[in-house]
């Protein structure tokens, strides 16, 4: 069987910690990587939540885990509407691609043609896209923004 891909990148804290935004003991929120397909081909504002532990679906969470992820679920949406102007934040959880459960935050940016909204949000090419640093950027600033609001 296959090693869990986020188990792996939470057993390596120095891997991709500049993209996370919180991590405690329970949970992490972290920006999405640009992949390696392209240099601008990163989504600003593409947000992961992952518990720690390693579980599949929301049913395995303990009382403690849910109320976290509930907490962040939340305030993650709040950083995005204040912090990235987003006019919608989505909230996906598929759980067909990673045997880990995690949750998408994909904002939806002001002038957003209603053809691209929902899923295919990304799918616009008037979206903004970004690299590697400005989404280390957007994951910096959302992360201060984080600290304050606590």
């Amino acid at each position: 069987m296959e090693p869990c891909p986020v188990c792996t990148a939470l057993e390596e804290p120095a891997r991709g910690r500049e993209l996370w935004i919180h991590h405690d003991d329970l949970v992490l929120l972290g920006h999405v990587a640009p992949s390696t397909s392209g240099p601008k081909d990163g989504y600003p504002g593409h947000l992961l939540l992952v518990p720690n532990r390693h579980v599949v679906s929301p049913g395995a969470l303990t009382e403690e885990e849910a109320e976290r992820i509930g907490r962040w679920l939340a305030r993650g949406s709040r950083l995005l509407e204040a912090v990235r102007k987003a006019e919608h934040v989505y909230l996906l959880r598929l759980g067909d691609g990673w045997p880990h459960l995690h949750f998408h935050f994909i904002p939806r940016y002001p002038g957003t043609p209603e053809e691209y909204r929902g899923i295919e949000v990304r799918d616009w090419p008037g979206v903004p896209r970004c690299g590697w640093e400005e989404i280390a950027a957007a994951a910096d600033e959302l992360r201060r923004a984080a600290l304050q609001a606590r």
